[in-house]
C-alpha cells in the first residue's frame, strides 16, 4: 500500500513538473511575443518619426518658395501698413531743410541706409521715418543716386512676371527695368541701371521725401 502511495506521489510530482515546464514555456512564449510586439511598435514609431522628419523637410523646402499669391499678399499688406502709418503720422517737412543724416537733391530729402534689409523691411523702415522707399522720377536722378552707392532697393514691384512694374503709390513705373534669369518681382538700382531681384535678398536702401521751401 505504501509503495502504491509513493509511486502515485512520484507520478503527481512528475505531472506537476511537466505542467510547470509547460507554464514556463508558455510564459516564455508570451514574453517573446510581447517583446516582438514591442519591437514592432518601436520600429513603427521610428519609421513614423522619420516620415514626419521627411515631411518637415519637404514642407520647409516648399515654404522657401514664394508663390505669386503669397508675394502679392505680403506686398499689399506692407503697402496698407505704410498708408496707415502716414495717416496716423501726417508730419511733413515744411522747414525747407532735411533732417540730420539726410541730404538734399533738387526738392527732395534722401537717406542712405547703413544696414541691409529685404525689400519689405526697407519699405517699413522708410515709413517709420515718414518717407518712402526710393521712387526714381527720371534718369538724371537715377544717375546721381547711383554714384553714391553701388546698389539699393527702390519702391517698385510687380505681382508676377506677367504684370507691369508699379510704384508703391500705385502708378505704373515708366523707366526700363532689366529682367534677370529668374524673373524676380522687386526692383533695385544697380550700376547705373534698374533691374529685378529677389524680394527676400538683403540690400541697402534709399528713403525719400519732398519738402516745401520756406516762404520768403
Amino acid at each position: 500500500m505504501d509503495n502504491h502511495r509513493v509511486i502515485y506521489s512520484e507520478m503527481n510530482l512528475a505531472k506537476n513538473s511537466k505542467r510547470q515546464q509547460r507554464k514556463s514555456k508558455d510564459s516564455k512564449s508570451s514574453i517573446s511575443e510581447t517583446e516582438q510586439e514591442i519591437t514592432y511598435v518601436e520600429l513603427n514609431l521610428q519609421n513614423a518619426a522619420e516620415d514626419l522628419r521627411g515631411d518637415d523637410k519637404s514642407y520647409q523646402c516648399k515654404d522657401l518658395l514664394f508663390p505669386p499669391e503669397k508675394l502679392t499678399a505680403g506686398i499689399l499688406g506692407i503697402i496698407c501698413l505704410v498708408l496707415i502709418f502716414k495717416m496716423v503720422n501726417p508730419n511733413s517737412y515744411d522747414c525747407g531743410c532735411c533732417p540730420e543724416e539726410w541730404f538734399t537733391y533738387s526738392t527732395n530729402c534722401y537717406y542712405i541706409s547703413k544696414e541691409f534689409k529685404t525689400w519689405n523691411e526697407s519699405v517699413m523702415a522708410c515709413a517709420s521715418n515718414n518717407s518712402n522707399l526710393l521712387y526714381i522720377d527720371n534718369e538724371e536722378e537715377m544717375t546721381f543716386l547711383d554714384s553714391l552707392i553701388l546698389q539699393s532697393w527702390i519702391g517698385v514691384f510687380r505681382n508676377s512676371s506677367g504684370h507691369p512694374w508699379v510704384a508703391l503709390h500705385g502708378s505704373t513705373f515708366e523707366l526700363q527695368i532689366a529682367e534677370t534669369e529668374y524673373k524676380y518681382n522687386c526692383a533695385m538700382l544697380h550700376d547705373g541701371s534698374l533691374r529685378s531681384d529677389g524680394c527676400e535678398s538683403s540690400k541697402r536702401y534709399y528713403c525719400k521725401h519732398s519738402f516745401r521751401s520756406k516762404a520768403s
